[in-house]
């Protein structure tokens, strides 16, 4: 449906900065997230330590069907795979692949439901290698992975750029004007969102710069902040960084200043009347400020 206006600006004070500032931090590393399998069709969600899944549409490209072809899942539920692949050995723009879960439970410990398509926008390169450049419109339905920790959900659209054509190295550009993601705790909508992730995997373990920058509004709090990198984030594998900025903004210029200390530990610097002085000054954890759960849901 059509996007509905962004809520008016948060007001930031000392009762709500911890929230506004968690949730505008995950903002930023969960519009990331949904680079990196996207291609393959792969799922992976994470919920107090983490779960994967590969979807049924894992394998060459070739041998998706045209479909639609459900496969029952191991337990309980099953899975349609809904493709059009114009030439088996390749990529080509207009491709599609659609992946349509129902209360699919594989006896892994996540029962998922709901649709998530991919079509193809872009393609260069050469698949036997793995060096291409996609480009991908991603349309995710209904989406619900639910565990014993809880449950993770999107619905929305997003367009991927994944490009694996240096070696070692993988970009995964994601953007979009409207994206809702939701769990236990939460449920946050990303408005005008871009983010640009860079894994090089020529070190281990490999390491990961995040820059991002977008709306978002939440459940936590009233209204509408924004957000963005003023200073890329760097993270060794899956561990938080060790280093960056997120700058978050709400109404009457207010500020939050979050820096990286470390893998552990994120300091906080609050201008809540937008005079450009500091207010206050929060040390808190990564852990505290952006539990495992809500990174990423896909």
């Amino acid at each position: 449906g059509p996007r509905r206006a962004a809520a008016a600006a948060t007001i930031i004070d000392t009762d709500n900065a911890v929230a506004v500032a968690g949730r505008s931090m995950n903002a930023a590393f969960q519009s990331g997230g949904y680079g990196g399998h996207t291609g393959a069709g792969d799922f992976v969600a994470f919920s107090n330590g983490g779960f994967s899944k590969p979807a049924a549409a894992g394998g060459p490209f070739s041998q998706v069907p045209v479909g639609p072809e459900t496969t029952l899942c191991a337990v309980s539920g099953s899975t349609t795979i809904t493709g059009e692949i114009a030439n088996p050995l390749t990529i080509s723009p207009g491709d599609f692949i659609d992946i349509d879960w129902d209360e699919c439970d594989d006896g892994v410990g996540v029962i998922i439901d709901g649709l998530m398509g991919t079509t193809f926008t872009k393609f260069e390169g050469d698949l036997q290698s793995g060096r291409t450049l996609l480009g991908m419109a991603l349309r995710i339905e209904g989406f619900q992975a639910t565990a014993e920790a809880g449950f993770s959900g999107a619905e929305g659209e997003i367009s991927v750029t994944l490009d694996t054509r240096i070696e070692s190295i993988s970009k995964a550009t994601c953007s979009g004007t409207r994206f809702s993601v939701a769990n236990s705790t939460s449920e946050d909508t990303l408005l005008d969102f871009s983010s640009t992730t860079i894994e090089d995997m020529s070190m281990l373990p490999s390491l990961v710069t995040t820059e991002a920058s977008g709306i978002v509004e939440s459940t936590q709090f009233d209204g509408a902040v924004s957000y963005q990198t003023p200073v890329s984030f760097e993270a060794f594998g899956a561990a938080y960084p060790h280093t960056g900025e997120l700058l978050v903004t709400g109404a009457n210029d207010a500020t939050l200043r979050l820096v990286a200390l470390d893998e552990v530990n994120v300091r906080m610097f609050a201008d809540y009347d937008g005079d450009g002085a500091m207010d206050q000054t929060i040390d808190t954890t990564w852990e505290a400020l952006v539990p495992r759960i809500d990174i990423p849901v896909l």
